[in-house]
């Protein structure tokens, strides 16, 4: 019992696409073709076989993967076991059918009966198990399935017979660029050499990023400016790669690109602004990571620096995203930029009947004994000024360690001396005010109770 060939598919031209009778013989030709398949026997043995086989191999794919979990947890073998069970996983199913329906297919050619569409069956399976298990290897979910997509796309119209004429096809339709041709199909090969140029030097600008951070001898700022500089430097090499892959002069570009440049460099300006302001920033190291810094309400810790903003988190565990171009035009307070040592001061004000010279030193020695203030230098105790209701003093004192916070030690500080102040009599001052009457009569007053 012969099955009957499956039509042909040949490269059309412009005038064939246009001409919808011709779209009509090819479709009526298929549908003839399937139509006469699937009402034979053969075709019939042939389906039954193919869904039993499926079934059969996704019935056993569990089984299968604990039988395999079980053997990784064999001696060396149990170092690899995460590894090898994430790559091995999603294959079981497409692997066991490819098993089943290899079986099947020896099965029938040692029949004589006809195999067309187990071995259709058989080898779509096939190719999706092996491309499966290496676009395993690619730890990024997106990617991984981007790839497998593609190249089991590519692999099953080869296998129908399909790839040679859509090739051909989308290689007729171009246009002239610059002295080179550019097609549809030349621009889908550049596209997918881009993509895999970007994750190649995605990774590679990872890995040296790794090892750069790794160096003792360099400080943030430079390992920072040097790993963004490999980055953008294999990007762009990625890009050109795939450009001149498409057959065009890099020169002839140069015209169209400046133009484009220029209507982007307007579009983005505040973009290339926190660029170029990122790369000072990564060069004059006067912001860092690591460093306390204070930019208009925002007091935090430089967590990280980026081409386009820096990562600051505050101390209430927020991260503020503040763009690089800030750092440049605003001004910064930067509590760690040449010494960790930072001066606070704070006002206290105490009742004119207090004696100055004892506040004063009560206040000094309060302040040292809270652990983050420095002995040296030592704190200091200021005369201030004479307010309406209160003698100003102002406490000074240094802390080494800004980063932990300043407002808390404040706290602490002024809590040690309010303790000194009221074991020691000192009284703080109340808002107070004289108030005189003017006129020769007097003023009664009188006090009634409910």
């Amino acid at each position: 019992m012969a099955t009957n060939p499956p039509p042909t598919i040949e490269t059309p031209d412009l005038e064939e696409l246009a001409d919808p009778e011709i779209w009509l013989s090819r479709l009526e030709s298929v549908w003839e073709w399937l139509r006469s398949e699937m009402v034979s026997i053969a075709f019939g043995v042939q389906a039954g076989a193919i869904v039993i086989g499926i079934l059969l191999a996704f019935a056993l794919r569990k089984p299968v993967g604990n039988l395999l979990q079980r053997l990784f947890s064999l001696g060396f073998l149990r170092r690899v076991r995460a590894d090898a069970v994430r790559l091995l996983a999603p294959v079981l199913g497409p692997a066991l059918s490819w098993v089943f329906l290899s079986a099947v297919l020896f099965t029938l050619q040692q029949l004589e009966m006809e195999i067309f569409w187990v071995r259709l069956a058989a080898n779509l399976v096939g190719a999706w198990a092996v491309i499966r298990l290496l676009t395993g290897f690619i730890a990024e979910p997106f990617w991984s399935r981007t790839a497998a997509i593609m190249s089991w796309t590519i692999a099953a119209m080869n296998i129908l017979g399909w790839l040679g004429p859509t090739t051909g096809f989308l290689d007729s339709l171009g246009v002239g660029v610059g002295g080179g041709r550019v097609s549809i199909m030349s621009a889908i090969q550049a596209l997918v050499l881009l993509v895999i140029l970007y994750w190649l030097a995605s990774r590679m600008a990872a890995i040296l990023s790794a090892r750069i951070n790794k160096l003792p001898s360099l400080n943030p700022s430079a390992r920072l400016l040097i790993g963004k500089s490999v980055q953008v430097t294999l990007l762009a090499t990625a890009i050109l790669l795939a450009l001149s892959s498409l057959g065009i002069p890099l020169g002839a570009l140069a015209i169209f690109s400046g133009a484009v440049g220029l209507g982007i460099g307007f579009g983005l300006q505040k973009i290339f602004s926190n660029l170029v302001s990122g790369v000072i920033l990564l060069l004059d190291r006067s912001i860092k990571p690591g460093d306390v810094i204070t930019l208009e309400e925002t007091y935090g810790r430089v967590n990280s620096l980026g081409m386009r903003f820096a990562s600051v988190i505050t101390r209430d565990g927020m991260e503020h995203l503040i763009p690089n171009e800030e750092f440049i035009t605003t001004k910064v307070i930067n509590w760690s930029f040449s010494d960790h040592a930072v001066r606070i001061k704070r006002m206290i004000g105490v009742d004119y009947t207090t004696d100055l010279p004892t506040a004063m030193e009560l206040a000094v020695e309060a302040s040292k004994t809270v652990p983050r203030v420095l002995n040296s230098p030592a704190p200091k105790c200021l005369l201030r000024g004479f307010g309406d209701n209160s003698i100003d003093l102002e406490i000074r004192f240094w802390i080494a360690d800004p980063g932990q916070g300043v407002n808390n030690v404040s706290s602490e500080v002024l809590l040690a001396i309010w303790k000194a102040f009221t074991e020691n009599g000192v009284n703080f001052p109340f808002p107070q005010r004289d108030i005189h009457f003017k006129g020769g009569d007097p003023v009664s007053v009188r006090i009634q109770r409910d």
